[in-house]
């Protein structure tokens, strides 16, 4: 049966068939929360046909909204033709099913849509395998909204046929099942990924943080010379991306690409990427990317930075990073940016000098946290030389009459095992 969910939605996979796809916006409190789902709708693939902007005072337990605000939907619809109706927030299995009752149309809810576009966007074996859980996750309690058939009845031979089982609780199990097989490969994956980052363990790791779309991959790609795939979409890029940061840094430091964040992101979701996000648990610092042309700049700031804290990596040393600087117009504009993160380091990803800059303030950063080390390495462990360069930051080298003379900055973990201890001075 679960093969038969190819989208959330019938008629979304017309989208990929380039089938005009008009869909009405129901959105709430703010014409920039209206524009956040109208984008990511275009994200998805579909047409916002026209929006309606509702002022909610009190939730309807039924229908989340009231009767005459529904009346207005359903003929705004009929007018714009809609094929669909995306509700900017949260709706309940009941409520969706009483919407499209009264809307007479499909109804799909903001992480219904969010959940699409990752399902959409989904690259690797374990970002497909998490999207595929928070998929199952979201559809188990509205089962009944995504299949039509779960009113027919499965029998047993003739005489012991009774009332049988229905459909729906066959399909219930069968999304239970996949839910469990999903959670195992999960845990393999997370295996995999603990023994990559053991290999990572004595690298100085950076991790690009940040609402989506600001330009997280884009900078990456900037900061290392490298080609990770960067689109101007909400969720163009939902699996981790590790790259040297500079090949002749010492010690070695990495940076990291992690998913963009959203206002109101499903629970299912957070859960899923857990084992991409603990990738920030990791990290020596992080750099919190922040769009500096948005007008909502200021409000995705501090969704970022509250979803760091329920990650529980707020305390973490960062930077703030105001990217996309050349689409910003007139010094008015630049001084409204600078208010966003005073003291932020103000980039466009596109400008050479700025991303050699950033580039160049993060490896003092690291510099700066390493500890001087004085010793003296005999000429018969001249091995070590070269592990020295490798790993520390080397600001004097003399010969000595019973061995090599260094003055270095390295990290402890680093000291102790190239075993500096026996030689500091």
């Amino acid at each position: 049966m679960l093969e038969e969910i190819e989208t959330l939605l019938p008629g979304l996979d017309d989208v990929a068939k380039g089938i005009d796809f008009p869909a009405l916006c129901v959105c709430f409190d703010t014409d920039a929360a209206a524009e956040e789902i109208e984008r990511l709708l275009t994200t998805l693939g579909a047409r916002p046909a026209g929006r309606v902007m509702v002022h909610l005072r009190a939730v309807n337990p039924a229908t989340y909204l009231g009767g005459g605000k529904i009346d207005e939907i359903r003929v705004q619809a009929e007018a714009l033709k809609a094929r669909c109706i995306v509700i900017d927030a949260e709706l309940s299995p009941n409520q969706l099913r009483n919407l499209e009752k009264d809307l007479c149309k499909p109804v799909l809810d903001r992480p219904g849509v969010i959940i699409e576009i990752f399902s959409r966007h989904a690259r690797t074996r374990e970002s497909k395998t998490q999207v595929a859980l928070a998929r199952m996750q979201y559809l188990l309690p509205r089962l009944a909204h995504f299949w039509d058939h779960f009113e027919r009845q499965r029998g047993g031979s003739p005489g012991s046929r009774g009332m049988g089982e229905k459909q729906i609780e066959v399909d219930r199990r069968l999304v239970q099942r996949q839910i469990s097989v999903l959670k195992g490969r999960l845990v393999e994956i997370a295996k995999e990924r603990k023994v990559q980052r053991a290999g990572r363990k004595n690298v100085l790791k950076v991790a690009l943080v940040g609402y989506t779309n600001a330009g997280k991959s884009t900078l990456l790609n900037a900061l290392t010379h490298s080609k990770v795939l960067a689109e101007d979409k909400l969720f163009a890029t939902l699996d981790s991306s590790v790259r040297a940061l500079d090949p002749d840094a010492h010690p070695p430091v990495v940076a990291i690409d992690t998913v963009g964040f959203i206002s109101r992101l499903p629970h299912s979701l957070i859960a899923s990427f857990r084992s991409t996000l603990e990738e920030l648990e990791q990290a020596d610092l992080l750099v919190h990317v922040v769009d500096a042309s948005s007008a909502q700049a200021s409000e995705e700031l501090q969704v970022a930075e509250k979803v760091l804290e329920d990650l529980g990596v707020g305390e973490k040393p960062r930077f703030t990073v105001l990217n996309k600087v050349d689409l910003i117009q007139g010094a008015l504009a630049r001084n409204r940016a600078r208010v966003v993160a005073p003291g932020a380091h103000f980039v466009s990803a596109l400008k050479g000098d700025d991303v050699e800059n950033l580039r160049q303030a993060i490896l003092k950063h690291f510099h700066a946290q390493l500890e001087q080390w004085d010793v003296m390495i005999p000429y018969a462990e001249s091995k070590l030389e070269s592990q020295i360069h490798a790993h520390g930051v080397v600001e004097t080298m003399r010969p000595m009459e019973k061995g090599l003379f260094f003055r270095i900055r390295i990290e402890p973990t680093w000291a102790k095992k190239l075993g500096l201890g026996k030689f500091r001075l």
